[in-house]
């Protein structure tokens, strides 16, 4: 009865789990990297991302296989079956530890059917099997050989074969695998030893599980070394492999550990293996603690990884619940020796054991639902969380739509450059060159010193366009950022190239360079009416006056602040005249005049203020009064104080709210309110003012003489 209500409350919070799992489905970039070497290998160019150059810039081999399925049956976009393939991975994995949970509670470790609960609640774990990624088959073949690591191969003499066979699967889903295989063998020392030395077991415990290794993994890596005649992959030279990186390492371990409270637990690991009975339950706590260990020290050597606890998902499906079954296993144990338990009373033993699972479990589960909250937010030594490394898949920035009009855009034969690998170049399928070098080898082997060490996973980067155009590029994509106007009428061709807007679907716009735009048929892209280029669109000057030019046409500039210029501010000791918890509100916007300016628009640069500023102006001269004169934003109505001096203006500044456009708002300081050369500002929020203003332009101006 316990059993069986154990297994419905397991099944029952794993279920649950998984609508929203769906609902959250998401894709990081690199993805589509693993998915343009299908789709070459589909059309029959061979696994490679640019057709003819035979570089081995993926990880995940059989992951890329499996993506190659979808695109033969002539499916443009495989990311649907893959999230299908990583839900059906999500529901093997917990079957697998389900039945293994079994095989404890057999063992009389009854709280084994629960020790999956806290695992169901783990962010990360759960979310990477929904990430368009290799790690659902990671994580999937991490607890399959584990799985048949912990069956008795006295009763099925191929276990441990099967083991070896995920093993050797895993190395060829993703090569720190082997890390893992590494470590499971090393577990299988410490159970099996005697086996071997003593009973001379050499076939069940030494030739079956070579047989993978010798038979699938040799192989497997002649043919990869052969065909992309390079021992390691393109990778391991891209992201700096060969170089140690404990210090940051360290940082992405411990924030691991720190964020899902994982400290106090982690002494469970070693000593739960010490203390259970022997069985299925004690090899899978060795095998938990072997592959924890080895993995932590290669992540640690290797410097993390940019995105969210990716290496350590796959140990993560292992260690929760080792820490549960850990934990009822020390309990059993002190339960036995303090009443002199005799081996064979199970049942006595097994109930403390499963009160303290219990303890163990409740207290997990808590720690663990409560670390989403930071995760999500955490970010340190470029490490992105998922609410990041999603955002490329959605509609804030939805690089899948930028692909597609580059695709529509550009001419068939360009050379595009580019520092996101994975959705444009799909969906822009022309030649590329992966300006971080993942899949180029020139860029990939440049050297890196252990003191010129740069984001991790990131740390070379090709910027020089003269090195581009030498390499036969035509266009540069630097990052497709989608703008809500186009940047292209701001920037003039220089040196560098031409920028280009295009324009999405959505309305907003992304940019493209032109390297040699001489060179380049302009009159073609012209023609598109969704492509802006420089001249197009006549742009005001942000340093002039627009709306107030009229009104104060004769008098003289005596001064200009332009805010969120950091020269001109410092000149000016412009600063906010309070801490507010929005410092740093500042907006770069492209907008038109209010009416009847309206043929006139430009680009500012500014900020919010919701108390004030302070700041100070030269060359004013005596006797004459002074027009202060602000660009604003026509966001919120607001009401500001200006005091000159130490003295408050009669009229109050009131700035509009309307549709977004710019406006000016301008007040005249009386002569007898100044003096000659420097005077103090103050731009105070008055209370009753129902909203902020954002600020952009000042300009103080005097009556001609």
């Amino acid at each position: 009865m316990l059993l069986v209500a154990q297994c419905a409350a397991a099944a029952y919070v794993v279920g649950v789990r998984a609508p929203r799992l769906v609902a959250l489905r998401w894709v990081q970039d690199d993805a589509y990297v693993s998915f343009r070497y299908a789709r070459n290998l589909v059309s029959g160019h061979g696994l490679v991302y640019n057709q003819g150059a035979y570089v081995e810039g993926y990880t995940n081999f059989l992951w890329t296989i499996l993506s190659a399925v979808p695109l033969a049956f002539g499916v443009e976009d495989p990311l649907d079956f893959m999230h299908a393939a990583g839900g059906v991975l999500w529901l093997l994995s917990y079957l697998l530890l389900l039945r293994l949970l079994l095989l404890f509670f057999a063992e009389g470790l009854w709280i084994a059917p629960l020790a999956i609960v806290p695992l169901a609640f783990h962010w990360s774990f759960n979310m990477w099997f929904f990430s368009g990624m290799e790690t659902p088959l990671v994580c999937f073949l991490t607890i399959a050989a584990v799985f048949f690591f912990c069956l008795d191969p006295e009763r099925r003499p191929r276990a441990l074969l099967w083991a070896s066979l995920c093993g050797v699967l895993l190395t060829m889903t993703r090569p720190d695998g082997a890390i893992t295989l590494a470590g499971l063998a090393l577990a299988g020392v410490v159970c099996h030893w005697r086996r071997v030395l003593v009973e001379h077991r050499w076939r069940t415990y030494v030739v079956l599980p070579a047989l993978p290794l010798l038979l699938v993994y040799v192989p497997f890596n002649a043919w990869r070394i052969w065909y992309y005649g390079s021992f390691y992959p393109n990778t391991y030279y891209a992201k700096v492999a060969y170089l140690p990186f404990y210090q940051r390492g360290w940082e992405y371990l411990s924030s691991f550990i720190q964020i899902y409270g994982l400290a106090p637990w982690l002494p469970i690991l070693l000593l739960g293996p010490l203390c259970a009975r022997p069985g299925a339950a004690r090899r899978y706590l060795w095998a938990t603690f072997f592959v924890a260990v080895s993995v932590g020290f290669y992540v640690v050597r290797l410097g993390g990884d940019f995105m969210e606890w990716r290496f350590l998902t796959p140990i993560a499906g292992l260690v929760y619940p080792a820490l549960v079954l850990g934990f009822a296993a020390v309990v059993m144990r002190l339960a036995s020796i303090r009443r002199g338990t005799a081996a064979g009373e199970v049942p006595r033993g097994a109930a403390a054991g499963w009160a303290g699972g219990l303890l163990a479990m409740g207290l997990l589960l808590v720690v663990t639902r409560g670390a989403p909250a930071d995760s999500i937010e955490w970010y340190n030594g470029g490490h992105e969380p998922i609410v990041l490394l999603r955002r490329y898949g959605d509609p804030r920035y939805d690089w899948r739509a930028a692909g597609r009009v580059f695709d529509e855009v550009l001419p068939p034969k360009v050379k595009v450059a580019t520092t996101a690998a994975g959705m444009i170049p799909f969906f822009c399928d022309r030649p590329v060159l992966d300006l971080h070098g993942l899949t180029d080898p020139e860029i990939a082997r440049q050297p890196i010193t252990p003191e010129n060490r740069g984001r991790v996973g990131h740390e070379h980067w090709l910027m020089d366009h003269a090195i581009m155009r030498r390499r036969g590029v035509d266009v540069v994509l630097d990052w497709a950022d989608p703008h809500p106007y186009p940047r292209a009428i701001l920037r003039p061709p220089d040196a560098e190239g031409e920028l280009v807007s295009v324009r999405l679907d959505d309305g907003r716009y992304v940019d493209l360079t032109l390297l040699d735009p001489g060179s380049f048929d302009r009159a073609h892209l012209a023609k598109d009416p969704r492509v802006v280029l420089h001249g197009s669109v006549e742009v005001g000057r942000p340093e002039e006056l627009h709306a107030a030019r009229q009104r104060f046409g004769d008098w003289k500039l005596i001064d200009r602040i332009d805010v969120e210029d950091p020269e001109a501010e410092r000149a000016h000791s412009f600063v906010e005249t309070r801490d507010d918890p929005h410092r740093g509100s500042w907006h770069t916007k492209f907008l038109r005049y209010a009416p009847p300016f309206d043929s006139v628009q430009l680009e500012d640069d500014g900020r919010r203020l919701p108390f004030g500023a302070a700041w100070h102006i030269d060359g004013v001269e005596a006797g004459r009064p002074l027009a202060v004169v602000a660009r604003y934003d026509h966001t919120q109505n607001s009401r500001y104080l200006i005091v000159v001096n130490g003295k408050p203006a009669a009229r109050t500044l009131e700035f509009m709210s309307g549709p977004e456009q710019w406006g000016e708002v301008w007040i005249e300081i009386p002569a007898e309110f100044l003096v000659a050369g420097r005077n103090d500002f103050r731009l105070v929020r008055l209370p009753d003012s129902p909203g902020d203003v954002e600020l952009y332009h000042l300009w103080f101006l005097q009556p001609g003489s």
